[in-house]
């Protein structure tokens, strides 16, 4: 006896049949039907996406009714960020930081800026109104992602709503005078270590550890000693009138650190290409996989992904995503709301 498929099914035929007694499938089971049918699969999903995409062009609002929207409910987008001349930015370390030269270049030289020595202070003056914005690096090219910094953002209830990118150059400098064959010890923050070990390391300098490579750079001018030096930018030795001993000295010449800007407003520019959320995943096979195929299968590219461990959650994990895409974008939206119902304490930190 054969079974016959009805007509109206894409790519079966009532030629293509089942002979039920001898168990055998004459076509259907074939590779290349399988391939058939997975392109038929890939053709809707284009098609789907296209028809969402025009909806947004001719009226954004039918869009975002088609595909749940409420991930992204609060979120203004404005044209560009607010700022004038009472705008006040605030960023850790002292003058000369990459941090302040991150600031310099996201906001102009003649902004209004304050300093403070630590990461958390930086969220506590933006979240008290103290500044408008506030700047932190999140990830270096070299040495990975800027420890905590995720974790402290995440758990602020405050915004990234900008970015920049600092080409990291680091500068040996020393006090007027001295010369490489008298440095014993070398100061910089840990990052900056880091990022020149290998020059480090051949010399044999003593590293030292401290808040910000720029406070090295302090350090070494209020003590005046010639056998120590200080890692940081040619900004810094420019500010504290140090001489630049060796310049360059990072392991990876294309070193480039990541800054983001945050601000207490829900808010994104509309131009804005990143996004980064955080969520939380049970310990269970397959739960990160799922939320990565959202990604893939709504066409985006998945920038950077950082693991946390939950306190108090044997074995499971926040995680920390930032993609390539727009608040803006129905297939983005589409592709957050997915992550959202198959994770736990889904939240966008923002988008830049």
């Amino acid at each position: 006896m054969a079974r016959q498929y009805p007509s109206f099914v894409p790519g079966w035929t009532n030629s293509d049949k089942i002979d039920t007694s001898s168990g055998r499938i004459d076509r259907m089971n074939t590779l290349e039907e399988i391939n058939s049918l997975e392109e038929q699969i890939q053709q809707l999903i284009t098609r789907k996406n296209e028809i969402i995409d025009r909806a947004c062009v001719e009226g954004r609002d039918i869009a975002l009714a088609h595909i749940s929207s409420d991930v992204v409910s609060g979120f203004v987008p404005v044209d560009h960020l607010k700022v004038d001349k009472d705008t006040v930015v605030v960023y850790q370390g002292v003058p000369g930081a990459y941090s302040h030269q991150a600031m310099h270049d996201y906001f102009g030289k003649d902004i209004k800026n304050v300093n403070v020595a630590k990461f958390e202070d930086v969220i506590e003056t933006v979240k008290s109104g103290k500044a408008d914005y506030g700047v932190l690096p999140i990830e270096n090219s070299s040495a990975g992602f800027v420890s905590g910094i995720y974790d402290m953002v995440g758990s602020s209830g405050l915004t990234i709503v900008g970015g920049d990118e600092v080409k990291v150059a680091h500068m040996l400098m020393g006090v007027p005078g001295s010369k490489l064959s008298d440095i014993q010890t070398v100061y910089s923050h840990p990052q900056g270590l880091l990022q020149c070990s290998e020059f480090l390391n051949r010399a044999g300098y003593a590293q030292c550890p401290v808040a910000n490579t720029a406070v090295g750079a302090v350090k070494v001018r209020d003590e005046g000693d010639i056998t120590q030096a200080a890692i940081a930018s040619a900004l810094a030795a420019d500010i504290y009138g140090l001489e630049i001993l060796k310049d360059d000295i990072v392991n990876n010449e294309n070193n480039t650190t990541r800054f983001i800007i945050l601000s207490k407003k829900k808010e994104y520019v509309k131009s804005a290409g990143n996004i980064s959320v955080c969520f939380a995943l049970p310990h269970e096979s397959g739960t990160l996989y799922s939320i990565l195929g959202h990604i893939k299968h709504n066409g985006l590219n998945m920038t950077s992904i950082e693991s946390r461990p939950l306190r108090g959650r044997k074995w499971e994990y926040s995680f920390f995503i930032t993609l390539e895409g727009s608040l803006m974008d129905p297939t983005t939206i589409d592709a957050l709301d997915h992550i959202n119902k198959d994770s736990m304490d889904f939240k966008i930190i923002g988008t830049y």
